[in-house]
């Protein structure tokens, strides 16, 4: 658009083939050097914000030798401001306007200053419709990058909602992994039949136990029970209600125990509860209490009602042992004993 501007400027003012020359190389010679210089850099963004300061230093200097048109200065001046502007903010204007003053100046200072500002009709009329049209077409690409933004920003919202989505699946499958651990753990430390817990457990628990009260300086007891004529029961009546009279006692055992407590299913027909910082005399009293109940339990099973009695072996850390192991030892020791001498009572070991 300058190009035409000022080629019809310089027609209509007569002006030397210098002047021709000079408009060749600033306005069609000039931009394709520019655009070498871009793409040729390491950083062409930053290239090409130096090119648009140089170019205000251009249309400087050509405004002054064109001896400042009025309409071709506006045009120039303000599109220069608008490539600026557009692309570094307030940042560009201040130096647009300085590389156009230092432009302008130099032309000045070394062929002194010439004021002309008059440009015939054509020259006006075409400066003013190429400068609304530049102006336009400014416009329409900020108009199409604000669609482009917004439809950005739609595509980045739906992705983020997908992303929310996408982690309240997952936080829901790991919920569920969780739980399924919990649940596989549970399975591996339960017996499946009265939902107490097994060995394994009980092999990683006591001594973890122990080692607290030790710390402490508590006492800790520890039952070991056997149903009494369990395997009478199994061959009269069948498995069926031998089992049923072992998950009977498990859900006795759960309900008598306390929050820091462990029942464990020993085998077969054993069971074991060991109870942390309770002393010999109150673990003796609970037991008492668990073969009085047991022995006045009635389990229906089909037309029979069963009943039988429970034996109970009793031993205490630290005086009958002082690992897992030796309190289990002394605790089947009671139990053989209460079994030989009568069944349905609760021994002590020996040496408390």
């Amino acid at each position: 658009m300058l190009f035409v501007v000022i080629s019809m400027h310089i027609w209509d003012k007569s002006y030397s083939l210098i002047a021709w020359l000079a408009l060749v190389a600033f306005y069609l010679i000039y931009p394709h050097v520019q655009y070498w210089r871009s793409v040729s850099s390491s950083d062409p963004l930053r290239t090409e914000m130096s090119n648009l300061v140089f170019d205000a230093l251009l249309v400087g200097v050509s405004i002054a030798a064109l001896q400042f048109p009025l309409w071709i200065s506006f045009a120039a001046t303000l599109g220069v401001l608008t490539d600026n502007t557009a692309n570094k903010g307030m940042r560009g204007i201040w130096e647009s306007i300085l590389a156009f003053v230092l432009g302008a100046s130099t032309w000045v200072v070394l062929f002194g200053f010439k004021l002309s500002m008059e440009t015939d009709i054509y020259t006006t009329l075409f400066c003013i419709v190429g400068l609304t049209g530049y102006l336009l077409a400014v416009s329409n690409i900020g108009f199409a990058r604000n669609v482009q933004l917004r439809t950005t920003r739609e595509k980045l919202k739906s992705r983020e909602q997908e992303l929310l989505d996408s982690n309240q699946t997952l936080i829901k499958h790991l919920a569920e992994i969780s739980e399924l651990q919990h649940q596989l753990h549970e399975q591996a430390n339960r017996d499946p039949l009265t939902g107490l817990y097994n060995r394994r457990y009980l092999d990683s628990t006591l001594e973890r136990e122990l080692s607290r009260c030790m710390r402490e300086g508590q006492p800790l007891t520890l039952l070991m029970m056997d149903i009494d004529y369990f395997k009478h029961v199994n061959d009269l009546y069948g498995h069926q209600a031998g089992d049923e009279m072992l998950v009977r006692l498990g859900k006795m055992l759960t309900g008598l125990a306390r929050a820091g407590d462990v029942a464990c299913r020993y085998g077969g027909e054993e069971f074991l509860l060991f109870m942390p910082s309770m002393a010999l005399e109150a673990g003796q009293s609970r037991a008492e209490q668990l073969r009085k109940d047991f022995a006045e339990m009635q389990v229906e099973f089909g037309e029979f009602c069963l009943q039988t009695t429970l034996s109970i072996g009793v031993a205490v850390y630290p005086g009958h042992g002082t690992s897992g192991d030796e309190l289990i030892r002394a605790a089947d020791a009671a139990l053989y004993q209460a079994k030989h001498t009568g069944r349905d009572r609760v021994v002590v070991m020996a040496g408390q």
